[in-house]
């Protein structure tokens, strides 16, 4: 009796210590790092020794708005000053500032695209048995179906001309005309009911444009906060409820921060191309959508028809192999059993978010080094793993920066989804083969 008391107290000494543990745990995990703070140096076209500003006059277009915008962003900016009343002319850190709205539109152009819609119906086909007793036996086969889907696309386009002089207005130390344009694609009928309203993306594109203006003459060094993602590693038998993220996602994270991007952008791209390997708790579950994934990758009737035996039935680690092994012929297997494996996997909606954040992060430290072509690469791939307004803004936004980005010059194919499906740029670790 003893015996049983003492491990009875032992295993509750254990569970006790677990759950007073697991708040410190949940509260470790929250405060992991995942900002960088990098600091941007004065640009050329800074102007030195001058961080006040009076707003004197904005011109054109949709003028009042653009006002209001232009002088919360200069209130808002850490390293300028606005100024209210007209300084005076003694006032040797302070400057005019006037702009004219040059051009400014939005323009919504709605299209009809044909769009093929794959299902798989199952069957019951009765078969007849010697003994009498007759069984229905489950058939399958693909259905495809072309529809049509609305597609709206929205674009604006907005042009203003800054410039700067002293108070007492016979110098002009600073004029540039700035550019910005931006495209949204809204599809189907879903999200084109919810559609933002114009004026929204007005703002947007105003406040992306003052800033990069305000970025430009900017005298003092500029600091900034960037937040990194760090993936999803949920724990088992919490129901998603306790996550500390990607280990490897989490460590590059924190080489980041100490600014030894190097190794963060090793540790990221290995998330990406790490070997492809299956925890012994991994499970290869056959539903409908699996079937449908693997008709879209390109996989040969002849194996994929045979995989239909399955449908509805789950493996484990140790059965998959031994299952498909049994069904298509052994050049299949060695082939295509990966490729099965990963689009069955319970796993893999986990792993696409990890890709996700691997490619967000590595565009946003790509960015930081101005390597803006390999950053707009990876930032369009994390919105192809998981799309969401966070990426494809980020590959728009870095669009604006590089100056190339107008929608209106016969650009309309240049999109976050259309860029996302071209060769990774020279640089970039994954590079198509050459013949």
């Amino acid at each position: 009796m003893r015996f049983l008391i003492s491990v009875f107290s032992n295993q509750f000494f254990r569970i006790s210590l677990r759950a007073a543990l697991l708040p410190a745990v949940i509260l470790t995990a929250g405060c992991s790092v995942t900002r960088i703070y990098p600091e941007v140096p004065p640009s050329p076209d800074a102007l030195s020794e001058i961080n006040s500003f009076h707003v004197n006059q904005v011109e054109g277009e949709q003028s009042a708005l653009f006002e209001k915008i232009l002088i919360h962003e200069l209130d808002q900016f850490p390293q300028l000053n606005y100024l209210a009343i007209f300084p005076e002319v003694s006032k040797t850190n302070a400057a005019v500032l006037s702009a004219e709205v040059r051009r400014y539109s939005t323009n919504d152009e709605e299209k009809t695209l044909t769009q093929t819609h794959i299902s798989l119906v199952e069957h019951k086909v009765l078969q007849e048995n010697p003994s009498g007793l007759n069984f229905f036996r489950r058939t399958f086969e693909f259905e495809e179906k072309t529809y049509s889907e609305r597609l709206i696309q929205r674009t604006s386009d907005l042009e203003i001309a800054f410039k700067v002089t002293n108070i007492a207005g016979d110098k002009t130390l600073y004029f540039k005309v700035e550019n910005a344009s931006i495209e949204q694609s809204y599809r189907g009928d879903e999200n084109i009911l919810l559609i933002p309203d114009s004026g929204d993306a007005t703002i947007h594109l105003a406040q992306l444009l003052i800033r990069k203006f305000l970025d430009r003459i900017n005298p003092e060094q500029n600091e900034h906060v960037v937040e990194l993602e760090k993936g999803t590693n949920p724990v088992p038998f919490t129901f998603g409820l306790l996550d500390f993220g990607h280990p490897r996602i989490i460590r590059s994270n924190h080489f980041a921060t100490g600014n030894r991007y190097d190794l963060a952008l090793k540790g990221w791209n290995y998330v990406l191309f790490e070997p492809r390997t299956y925890p012994k708790s991994e499970r290869f579950i056959f539903t409908d959508e699996v079937y449908i994934r693997l008709k879209k990758s390109g996989l040969p009737q002849t194996t994929l028809r045979p995989l239909l035996e399955i449908h509805g039935k789950s493996f484990d680690h140790n059965e998959i192999n031994i299952v498909l092994s049994g069904l298509i012929p052994n050049q299949d297997f060695e082939r295509y059993a990966e490729i099965i494996k990963s689009h069955s996997k319970f796993s893999q909606n986990i792993n696409r978010l990890n890709y996700a954040a691997a490619h967000y992060n590595l565009g946003v430290v790509f960015q930081l080094r101005n390597e803006l072509e390999l950053a707009a690469y990876h930032f369009s791939q994390a919105n192809a793993y998981n799309p969401q307004e966070k990426y494809s803004q980020a590959w728009t936004d870095l669009q604006h920066l590089k100056g190339e980005y107008n929608p209106l010059a016969s650009m309309m194919d240049h999109s976050v989804e259309s860029y996302g499906k071209l060769p990774p740029p020279e640089g970039a670790l994954l590079q198509p083969k050459t013949n």
